[in-house]
Order: structure tokens, then sequence, then C-alpha cells
């Protein structure tokens, strides 16, 4: 029996992307086949894995792979099927997977287009991208952010206004790019105050779950914000963190401090993590690690046009 190893839709696209890495270790040490069954592939292009659902042969000697350990990875070679629910792993192997991996993934060319279609008239414009979570992240007081608040913590309005101001300041005739939850009509205050665009694909899936919901395509929206050098980010979030850590070239990404912040002294920091995978995101975003508090937005990396030559 061909061994194999699943990624189903257990999460949203960015984290299963990140799974990959993991999934191509486990091919290249244990000889399973890696096998995905998601409806965005309709969008992706990947190299090497087959597409395919577990069926009723998927569930012989089956083990489901919930979380790492040192002891779980060694056992994985005795189990012809595996399903795999994380993205975590052995980290001085994993890691040289991660940028491997996302290199196997193509977007569809005339998204691709599409994309490079939307940001050419910006092309002498300094650019900034912005990623905003919403959904299944979570609100706790609209006055103060606390990255320990919740799990998935949603960064408030007033953050986004207080960092792309100080960049308006510093560099007056940006432009910034947004991805969102939802739809960019939701930031009335916002679009008020700062030159903002989105891409005009509208995204074609209905299947998917509230908090992974957004008007436009999830998969150009991805591709979309790897194009920049300088991106305004989403606390925890690895839409984020696989935009800007796997796609393209290195970018900096602003983030709000791991102490609690109240509307009344905002602040943010930066942290660039190109190549290195969410476990290091998640310890920047939730406890500080690795955070340059920033005090001045021109010295910031913003570039003139975007970059989309890699895609």
């Amino acid at each position: 029996m061909k061994k194999r190893v699943f990624i189903t839709e257990y999460v949203g696209l960015s984290t299963r992307l990140e799974a990959l890495a993991m999934a191509f270790m486990i091919s290249d040490y244990f000889g399973h086949e890696v096998c995905i069954d998601w409806k965005d592939t309709d969008a992706l292009t990947i190299r090497g894995v087959q597409h395919r659902g577990r069926g009723l042969l998927g569930r012989i000697d089956n083990w489901k792979l919930r979380e790492y350990s040192t002891e779980t990875f060694h056992a994985i070679g005795a189990h012809h099927n595996l399903n795999l629910r994380t993205h975590e792993g052995p980290r001085h192997l994993l890691e040289k997977y991660y940028l491997p991996t996302a290199q196997r993934i193509k977007l569809r060319p005339d998204l691709i287009d599409t994309i490079r279609d939307t940001f050419a008239p910006y092309a002498n414009r300094p650019l900034v991208g912005v990623h905003i979570r919403r959904g299944d992240f979570h609100m706790v007081d609209p006055d103060v952010f606390d990255v320990k608040a919740a799990f998935w913590p949603a960064v408030p309005d007033w953050w986004y206004e207080h960092v792309m101001g100080e960049i308006k300041n510093a560099v007056p005739n940006v432009a910034f790019f947004v991805s969102c939850s939802g739809s960019l009509d939701e930031f009335p205050h916002l679009q008020s105050k700062f030159e903002m665009f989105d891409l005009p694909t509208a995204s074609p899936y209905d299947y998917k779950e509230a908090g992974h919901a957004a008007r436009r395509h999830p998969a150009a929206d991805l591709w979309a914000l790897g194009c920049f050098d300088l991106m305004v980010g989403s606390s925890c979030s690895t839409f984020t963190h696989y935009a800007a850590n796997m796609l393209g070239g290195p970018t900096t990404v602003l983030v709000p401090p791991a102490e609690k912040m109240h509307v009344s002294a905002p602040s943010y920091a930066r942290i660039g993590l190109h190549g290195r995978g969410a476990h290091d995101w998640y310890a920047a975003c939730r406890t500080g690690e690795g955070l340059q508090p920033v005090a001045d937005a021109g010295t910031l990396p913003i570039s003139t046009g975007a970059s989309v030559d890699w895609m």
C-alpha cells in the first residue's frame, strides 16, 4: 500500500500552505505521497502534490497528527496514511523547507495579470501593503489592544489609523493596498484619511466559514500582499505571516507591541522573518520576541511601486 500524507481543509488557506512544508518534509524522510483536496486550488498550481481526497483507502492505518513532538515525528513512518493537521515540526529540519515549498506554488496567470494591472498605475508611487484580519479574530475591548486577551486577537481600527498616519506623515504621497476580511467598504473612516485600494478580484467561494470570508479572492490577495517591502499587518494572523515571510522578497511587518496598549497611547514595532515559520511569527506577536519598536516612520523600507516579477 502506498504511503500518503493528506492535508484537508482543516484551517484557512495560509495555514494549509504553511503545513505543506511539513508534508514535503515527511515525504522526503518517510516516503509519503503529498495529497490535498482543496477547493481553492482552482487558483493555485502546486508542484509535487496529488489532488485526491482521503476516501476509504485513506482511512486504513490512518493516523491524525494534531501536534508535533519528537516521539510523534519518529512514529510517522509506521503509518501508511497520515492526516496532517499541524504545521509544526522539527525546526532543524523544517526550516529549510519553507521557501522551497512556497516556490512550488504558482498563482493562476490571469490572477497574476490582475495584480500587475492593479499595481501598474502606482508604479511611481510609494506603496505599502495593509492586512486587516477580523471575522474569527475577536475584539475584546475596542479601546485596548491586548494580544493576550484572546487567542486570535483583532487589531482595532485606531491602531491602523495611527500607523498609516505615521507613514503618511513621513511619505505624504504614499498609497495603501489593503487586503481585509469582509470588504474594504467596512472601513470608511480609514478610507476618508488615506488613499486605499484593493484588487477587483471577487471571491468565488461561498463555502468559507464566517471567520475566513472576504469579498476579494483570498489567493490573489495573499500573492498581492507578497509584493511589498513594508506591510502593516494583523498580529498573529498567518495570512499576514505567509505573505510577508514566504512570498516574494523579504518584507518588514509592522505589528502592535506584545504589551497591553490603550487607544490614548498607540505604538508599533517592526519584525522581519523572511523564510522562517509561523512558530517564530507567533512568538514575535505574543511575546515580543525579535520585535523592534519604531520611533520614526521615516526609517521604514517603503518601496516605490510593487515588486511583481517574482510571481
